[in-house]
């Protein structure tokens, strides 16, 4: 119950689908194994989305072109992602994950406020790399069950000129794909445990409108600070768990 209340709320404040806290605290508290937290995750994220886009959408928060050159990028991503999951050590796994959470919060310091209008004209160079960085995204969505956004939104913000509201709402339309195919895929390999997913998904669900509303009203660089924080928190547990198994796998003196 509370990683869904945890993920739903975040997920809405932050316009990401709630899988950089469902992942850690699946494997924290519900001794999920990495593989199957992410694969867990991502079927939540799935419904966390679909309702945090309509609340961004009926408060005006959704670049629809943008978003629907991400989402066919982050499709053909996140298939190719949640194929390597099954075969991508977990050691190896949560380096990766641990080195990307760390770079994100770093960057995410940085941010100030969105410098561009609420709805900026999209040059054709900007298209392209809105489409590869979808791509990107769904991979890491595939593979970590983080949906991509942490990436997304920052550099929506930062290099298309988005205002952080728009970036959000936008970043989180780009999931729904991406976290169903990802789905698919990880429900074929029996990597997913359903009952699981769903009772976070519609626990989040319901409490993503309430992140969205306190979205709209919490300065941006309070947002993007307390954004920052929460990962390097959530890259620091996975770096202690990493280390721990890897002593225990380590050598007998």
């Amino acid at each position: 119950m509370i990683v869904g209340v945890l993920g739903g709320f975040l997920s809405g404040l932050f316009g990401v689908g709630g899988g950089f806290i469902i992942v850690p605290l699946l494997t924290l508290l519900a001794g999920f194994d990495l593989k199957r937290a992410a694969a867990t995750s991502l079927t939540a994220i799935f419904l966390t989305s679909v309702a945090g886009v309509i609340g961004y959408a009926t408060s005006g928060g959704v670049m629809w072109l943008a978003a629907l050159i991400l989402a066919v990028g982050s499709s053909i991503g996140s298939f190719v992602g949640a194929k390597l999951l099954k075969v991508i050590p977990v050691t190896v796994l949560t380096w990766i994950y641990v080195a990307l959470l760390a770079v994100l919060a770093v960057r995410l310091f940085f941010v100030g406020e969105g410098n561009g209008s609420s709805q900026p004209v999209l040059a054709v160079w900007e298209m392209a790399l809105l489409a590869v960085l979808g791509l990107v995204s769904g991979l890491l969505a595939g593979l970590f069950g983080v949906g991509g956004g942490v990436m997304v939104v920052p550099l929506l913000i930062v290099v298309f000129g988005f205002a952080n509201f728009l970036a959000k709402g936008t970043s989180l339309v780009m999931l729904i794909p991406a976290s169903l195919i990802g789905t698919w895929v990880n429900v074929r390999n029996r990597m997913v445990e359903m009952r699981a997913a769903f009772i976070i998904g519609i626990v989040a669900a319901a409490v993503s409108y309430l992140g969205v509303m306190v979205a709209k009203v919490v300065p941006e660089r309070l947002s993007n600070a307390m954004f920052a924080v929460l990962i390097l928190f959530t890259a620091t547990q996975f770096a202690i768990r990493a280390i721990r198994a890897q002593r225990r796998s380590g050598p007998v003196d």
